[in-house]
This record gives C-alpha cells, structure tokens and sequence, in this order.
C-alpha cells in the first residue's frame, strides 16, 4: 500500500496544521522536570496528559495538579490535564506499557482533535519548537508511524523472548523489580517479534487500532507481552509490523538523539553541554536523557528554543514584551507557524527517513 494514501478513517482532521497529543511521564520527584519540559513543548494546538505514578507522594501530585490549573494559558484552551489515577509503574515491564494505552484510551475517549501521539518522560527535552515540529508535519502524510524498529534474530531472540518475567505492579499495591521465573518459552510462531525505541510517535489511526484491536492482533500481543522484559520496546513495533495495513507506514526513527556508552549500559548516558553540538547536529526534535536543571537545559532554552518566559515565542504569542510582559498571555491563530532553523533541521531528517533507501528497512 502507498504510504502517501490514506488509512486514516478517524474523523479528525486529515488536512490543515496538525496536533499532537503528547503524555509526559514521571515518577518521585519529577513533577518540577515534567513541568518544564511542558512548558518547553507546549503549544495551544496539541494536548497534553500528565502521569506521576504511584511512586510519587501525593502531596506531589496535588502540587503538580494546583500548578497546571493555576496557569492562566492552560486554564483557558484546557488542553492539559493531569490524570486521575495514578498507576504503578516497573521499569522494563509491562505496567508502563499499560499506562501508556490508558493515556491514549483517555485522550480517544474525550474527542480531542488530534493527528499523532508522542510519549516522553521527564528527563527528555525539545531541541525544536513546536512551530518547528508543526510546521514540518503540516507537509507530512498523516499516516506516517516513527517507531525506531529492527526484527528480533539470533542470541537476543533467545535472550529476551524465551524468559518468563512477572511484574508485581500488575498486582502488588507496593513498587518491586520485575522477577524471573525459572521456566522457558518457545518463540511465538502466529507473529514475528520486533524490538526497537520505546520512544516513538504514532498516528491516530494506529493507536486507535491498538486500543480497538478489531482483528484481535493487538490483544493478542499485549498478552503476549505481559510477561516479556522490555516489553515498552517492542509492544508497538511487533504490533505494527505485523498488520499487513500499518507495517509500511512504519518509519525506523524515535526522533530523539540519546546517547550510549560504548558498551552501552542498561541506561543511556546523561546529556551535558559536551554533547550539545551532536544534538544539534542530529537533527532529531527531542533528546533524553537529561539531569535535573543541568545547565545544557538552559543553553538549549536560549539558543534552540528562544525561551526566556514560560514558553518558547510561537506565532501564537501575540502580546506585547513590554516591561518584561510574557507575549504568550495572549494568544493569536495557533494554526499559523513562524518556523526556524529547527524546522530546516527536522526537514532534512524527514526527507533523509522517507528516502527509498530508508523505506527498504521498514518491518524488514
């Protein structure tokens, strides 16, 4: 199937400037990160769900909450939430895939307009605006799937698919690591395994067909994937590169420049003003993973994003600075972009991506 022809049967919007519905994830102590990567990625176009999990005292979340209702700009277009319930999350389990699906499950149900979904969490950043980003996707098809993904073969195959793993967040009300049963399975043989980035962007139609599952595939997966490490990466991608409909709208990017040890570790390296100049250079509008306030955070405000208030100056930003006024407490057309050179840069990775050479790989 074309990728440029439409899959999207949704009734949301297939033409005119995008929006993204972004869910921006955290556990203790992040609340004050994942508000500054909001307001550093907001745009009154897309929407927003925030998650502290169940880690996090409660005086926390209330405290991130009474933050998002305080601020006048989210007040008025009511376009960021934080939600309710607050779920257990293991690292490299099947809880976070979950949770992620209850984002979408939440933003599907209240019949917000929007075109793709990204998810973050609070060590990422933006090297972009979002009229850098929006105005590069507003020329896009809206059935492309940036999801970073290769076939799983050889000792990683064995190494990752025939363990059984348990999440005790699926059933505990108490956080615990994932535990290992002595008991082995045999790869699946109904559907192929693929790996790859947790961190991806996907359409509308895509993770409607996830929560949906009307073929049964997706169901089938996630059960599946229940008892798979690592299964945030790969759920999306064995689903998608299994669906004859959706596999060549799957292009191998996350959009973020993440950085590893050589060998790697289990954990990517934290970014630094070292690495400033190759986040720049790789063109990808999100990096992770950050500590917090490190000062590359600041540079990247000032030179990348221009952000000197709460956001970055959009188009949409239509007040006056005067006397140090903040021109984003009044808002203009959020359909009209005032792109920069991260727009140029975001162009370049996309024609790069959708390069024949590039679209050879796709589920490959």
């Amino acid at each position: 199937m074309d990728i440029n022809k439409s899959l999207n049967t949704s009734r949301y919007s297939k033409s005119g400037a995008p929006r993204i519905a972004y869910l921006i994830s955290g556990t203790k102590g992040d609340s004050r990160r994942m508000m500054r990567t909001l307001q550093a990625i907001y745009h009154p176009r897309n929407q927003y769900i925030l998650h502290l999990d169940l880690e996090a005292p409660a005086r926390e979340r209330l405290e991130m909450t009474q933050y998002v209702k305080s601020d006048a700009t989210f007040d008025e277009v009511s376009n960021v939430r934080v939600m309710a319930q607050s779920n257990l999350v293991t690292y490299k389990g099947p809880t976070m895939i979950a949770c992620t699906l209850q984002a979408i499950a939440i933003m599907l149900r209240e019949n917000v307009e929007w075109d793709w979904f990204i998810n973050l969490s609070a060590s990422d950043y933006p090297l972009m605006t979002q009229d850098d980003l929006l105005h590069v996707f507003s020329n896009l098809s809206r059935n492309l799937n940036f999801i970073e993904h290769i076939h799983f073969t050889g000792w990683k195959l064995n190494q990752r698919a025939k363990p059984i793993i348990i999440d005790p967040g699926l059933y505990l009300s108490k956080k615990s690591d994932l535990s290992w049963t002595t008991q082995r399975r045999s790869l699946p043989t109904s559907f192929k395994l693929f790996t790859g980035s947790a961190w991806v962007m996907l359409t509308r139609s895509f993770v409607e067909y996830c929560i949906m599952g009307w073929d049964n595939l997706p169901r089938t997966i996630l059960m599946y994937y229940t008892n798979f490490v690592s299964s945030p990466e790969g759920y999306f991608h064995t689903v998608i590169c299994n669906n004859e409909e959706y596999r060549t709208t799957a292009i191998s990017h996350d959009l973020h420049y993440i950085a590893w040890d050589n060998p790697p570790k289990q954990h990517p390296a934290s970014l630094t003003m070292k690495d400033y100049d190759k986040m720049v250079k790789s063109k990808a509008p999100f990096a992770r993973k950050f500590a917090k306030d490190d000062p590359v955070l600041d540079k990247i405000d000032k030179e990348l994003l221009g952000r000197t208030l709460r956001f970055p100056l959009g188009a949409w930003c239509i007040g006056s600075t005067n006397g140090g006024s903040d021109p984003c407490s009044a808002r203009g057309n959020d359909s009209v972009f005032n792109p920069g050179p991260g727009a140029e840069r975001l162009q370049e990775l996309v024609q790069t991506l959708l390069s024949e050479e590039s679209r050879k790989k796709q589920c490959s």
